[in-house]
């Protein structure tokens, strides 16, 4: 026996039966009633007890017999345990349970509430050499080692702690709220700037150029060019750059800085960025001259972003789904000049985007999918590519995408 725990299995094991009591009739009884579901538990489990038990008081000093005290159980000759159904456990019942240890044989007793909001349930010990010990318990130490549970009970009880680990990941994955959150800074960046853009250009009648905004402006500018009916004849129709404020301040930021101290930044930069695609004055190959210059007054602008949330609702709003946004790539009538170590040169597959107030989120008008090592174009929208080519192993949102995913295509 444990010197300073006595009768440890058996006091696990009321403690278990307490806590069933509790558990199956709630804290509005009468103490009739605990006290007589207590003795269906101890008769089941054929632990030996006495209800209403005289147990005698003796003088510490004359050894003689001063009266009797009644207990509500005393359980196996060992415990003794003192139940009732109150509001509230008094300070002066406690001591007078532990009052009685001290004056008699015994060196365990219980005193239980089951009338409380939440069970009382104390443990005092008092050993016939140490008689010192006061121990409080808690559901939490009953539940971990209590010998009083059945097998049943406790598989319940992990499959219900399963089935809540379970429920929790589902609705509460860290992976997806964390991608929540990226995607929920992509659209307020994006939101910012659109504003900042809107006040530059009532005062100076134009958009920003990729020079105040874009920290690559001078190093990986990528130009979107229109045949006009014959590749000698390309002309450049708008360019396409990225905006970081983590990065480099742009060249000519200082001329923008007013309207945004901090230009923001993708949270997975430079996995993912913001593109920033403005119109550029049609102009020949090459550099522009000071008159080309100075009329190149940007009167549109589309910003992109990649989201990391595939089912993003106004993803799926804007025809955004599967990064169907972005410059459109059509063979017959634009092609990218894309200077070498561009990161995600091509101006393709974005899921979320805003626009000027004179133009609209550029949306694939037709995807294509990628079968026999070729780029083949399906059809105008996602779920008709899917539903005409469901062997293939992946659609994009245009030739280019495709092409940008498997370069021998």
């Amino acid at each position: 026996m444990d010197k300073f725990f006595p009768h440890k299995d058996l006091s696990y094991k009321i403690i278990g039966f307490l806590y069933k009591v509790r558990s199956a009739y709630g804290n509005s009884q009468k103490e009739i009633i605990y006290q007589n579901a207590l003795v269906e538990e101890l008769e089941e489990a054929k632990i030996p007890y006495k209800r209403e038990v005289d147990i005698p008081i003796i003088s510490s000093k004359t050894k003689k017999r001063l009266g009797n005290y009644r207990a509500d159980f005393l359980i196996d000759n060992k415990i003794i345990v003192e139940i009732k159904a109150i509001k509230f456990t008094f300070n002066k019942l406690e001591q007078q349970v532990f009052s009685y240890l001290k004056s008699t044989p015994y060196e365990i007793a219980y005193l239980v509430n089951f009338g409380s909001p939440k069970l009382y349930l104390k443990r005092y010990i008092l050993t016939n050499d140490r008689k010192f010990s006061v121990v409080s318990v808690s559901p939490k130490s009953v539940e971990s080692v209590s010998l009083g549970f059945t097998l049943m009970e406790l598989l319940i009880v992990i499959g219900l702690i399963a089935l809540i680990a379970v429920v929790t990941l589902v609705f509460f994955n860290p992976i997806v709220q964390i991608n929540k959150a990226y995607d929920a800074k992509r659209k307020h960046d994006l939101s910012e700037l659109q504003k900042a853009f809107e006040d530059y250009y009532n005062d100076k009648g134009c958009y920003p150029k990729v020079d105040e905004v874009c920290y690559d402006a001078d190093t990986n500018l990528v130009n979107i060019y229109s045949y006009f009916g014959s590749w000698t004849n390309k002309k450049v129709i708008s360019q396409v750059c990225h905006i970081c404020g983590n990065e480099a301040d742009p060249p000519q930021f200082s001329s923008f800085s007013p309207y945004l101290s901090q230009l923001p930044c993708d949270p997975q930069h430079s996995k993912k960025q913001y593109l920033y695609n403005v119109e550029a004055k049609p102009g020949l190959i090459g550099p522009k001259t000071p008159a080309e210059a100075k009329n190149d007054c940007p009167q549109w602008y589309n910003l992109y972003a990649n989201l990391s949330n595939a089912d993003d609702l106004q993803s799926k709003e804007l025809g955004c789904v599967k990064g169907a946004c972005g410059i459109r790539y059509d063979e017959d009538a634009v092609t990218f000049l894309i200077p070498s170590g561009t990161i995600n040169p091509y101006p393709l597959g974005y899921e979320y985007g805003v626009a000027s107030p004179n133009r609209k989120v550029a949306v694939t008008d037709r995807y294509a999918c990628y079968s026999g090592n070729e780029c083949n174009y399906c059809y105008e929208t996602y779920e008709r590519c899917i539903q005409e080519n469901p062997d293939c192993p992946a659609i994009y949102a245009s030739k280019g995408n495709c092409c940008v995913e498997h370069p021998a295509a």
